[in-house]
């Protein structure tokens, strides 16, 4: 009762404060007084000090450019800012130009590692496929993590299918964690228990809530980056995903530099770990209707 009613309604906390001031008074003996008094204190911290520490709390945005390291175009991402993570694919023509000149630039670094899909895309020598022995699968990934220096974490590219399976993915959290690294779920699959999979192992672990261009069209990127910024206001913070198409960069080019005029942080990704943070896996149990079916193709 005493916390309802109009908050924005100007002089309502100070009638309350006094209200509780004229019960203490009111009471007669000295322990009923301290009672009320101790009453009246803890009433003003939480109508006056929390809604302040509630509002100090900024939305974040954590930003990841993937499929870095096949063309040259990809160089445009280098010009975002630097917080912007790079996710590098293993053994592509500029897998280790794009890690030095991102880790040059002082980014965040990792790993975007090629997994089985139910499409049957073809992954490369590296792709981790359903059916492997983890010994197998460990030789195959340190051989994609020593491409890519200075990689801090890892992504799936791909990986619909086997991302869907619990038990290769255990084993193959349990790799990551051998190497302290973190993973991020890029949820290709609705049917996805990577992330069930790190927490079992435990490894820390973050969700994507947004594919920025999974259509690569202009105004559909537009509706996704400012379904992005709803999201990261909503939960505290939005993990995206883009990709280094022209139209992609063009775009996040134009509207990160606004974030800061809208009270967003853009953050790396290491910062969703960091002691001080709220672990992700706590803050994402939960998806908007819409992430059901928002998923990329593979």
């Amino acid at each position: 009762m005493l916390l309802t009613g109009d908050s924005d309604y100007p002089g309502y906390k100070i009638i309350i404060g006094v209200r509780l001031l004229k019960i203490c008074f009111l009471k007669r003996t000295d322990r009923q007084f301290c009672d009320w008094f101790a009453l009246f204190w803890g009433v003003l911290f939480t109508l006056f000090c929390l809604p302040v520490a509630a509002a100090s709390v900024q939305p974040k945005i954590v930003l990841i450019i993937d499929d870095i390291g096949h063309r040259y175009s990809d160089h445009r991402a280098l010009k975002l800012p630097r917080e912007v993570t790079f996710s590098i694919l293993p053994d592509a023509p500029l897998t280790t130009e794009m890690s030095e000149l991102a880790h040059a630039q002082g980014r965040d670094i990792m790993l975007h590692m090629p997994m089985e899909s139910f499409d049957g895309q073809d992954m490369g020598v590296d792709g981790l496929r359903v059916g492997m022995y983890e010994n197998q699968m460990e030789v195959l990934f340190d051989k994609a993590l020593q491409s890519v220096p200075y990689a801090i974490g890892v992504n799936n590219h791909m990986g619909s299918r086997l991302t869907s399976m619990f038990n290769p993915m255990r084993a193959f959290m349990d790799i990551l964690k051998n190497r302290d690294l973190f993973f991020v779920d890029s949820r290709t699959s609705v049917k996805t228990v990577a992330e069930e999979a790190a927490l079992h192992a435990g490894i820390p672990v973050a969700r994507r809530h947004v594919f920025l261009d999974h259509v690569i069209q202009h105004e559909a990127i537009e509706r996704e980056f400012d379904r992005m910024l709803l999201l990261a206001r909503e939960q505290g913070v939005a993990v995206a995903i883009g990709h280094p198409h022209k139209v992609t960069m063009e775009i996040l080019q134009r509207r990160l530099p606004e974030l800061r005029e809208m009270g967003i942080e853009l953050a790396t990704v290491s910062s969703l770990f960091e002691p001080a943070e709220p672990t992700m896996m706590a803050q994402q149990t939960a998806e908007t209707s819409t992430e059901a079916t928002l998923v990329a193709p593979n």
